[in-house]
């Protein structure tokens, strides 16, 4: 069989198709699994083999094809992105706080305004750090899954220059390498759902 020269996916596409397609087999799943009442146990079996069936459909493919990725999403964690992030985090004039009513006459009056001084600026201060600390840790986790998932993927495609039109070499290496990025998702739901 004659193949094109190299086919290419860019990983933008990729992780965008991914993460929706992850979402609707975990809510049809899930939604399908109300009417037979399964637990939350049987519902991540389910959508973990329906997943790991389409990954090993897709790498098993992307090797007989001779796919390859292309690297378009860059640096995830860089400076530009933390600043950017951080800058979504509230801003003093929009906390609203009604402090506690203290009692009545000029004691309970002036103790109600610090109260609500002290309060609304520790308040604001958590609310600052704790968003630059959200948005640091989602940046974080978007970076460990980027190069976990498309880095490797990378690193399997290179084999593809192998495997190209050989179907039993595409399926075997689709076997191992499912295998290695399933076979920690699976221990991890058995191990939550037998020992705690």
């Amino acid at each position: 069989m004659k193949f094109p020269q190299r086919y290419f996916i860019d990983t933008k596409l990729l992780s965008r198709s991914t993460v929706g397609i992850i979402l609707l087999v975990i809510i049809c799943v899930w939604i399908s699994g109300q009417s037979s009442h399964r637990s939350l146990f049987q519902n991540s079996v389910i959508s973990t083999s329906i997943l790991g069936t389409a990954f090993l459909l897709f790498i098993s493919l992307g090797l007989y094809y001779g796919l390859k990725l292309k690297d378009n999403i860059g640096h995830v964690l860089t400076k530009e992105n933390i600043k950017k992030l951080s800058d979504k985090t509230p801003e003093i004039g929009s906390i609203d706080f009604d402090g506690p009513a203290l009692g009545d006459g000029i004691g309970g009056i002036i103790v109600s305004i610090i109260a609500w001084i002290v309060i609304s600026i520790v308040l604001v201060f958590l609310l600052y750090f704790l968003g630059i600390f959200f948005w640091v840790v989602v940046l974080l986790f978007t970076a460990m899954l980027y190069w976990i998932f498309f880095r490797a993927l990378r690193l399997v495609f290179k084999n593809s220059k192998y495997c190209r039109g050989n179907l039993a070499k595409s399926l075997g290496l689709g076997l191992f390498y499912s295998f290695l990025y399933l076979s920690w998702i699976y221990g991890i739901i058995f191990l939550v759902n037998y020992l705690l």
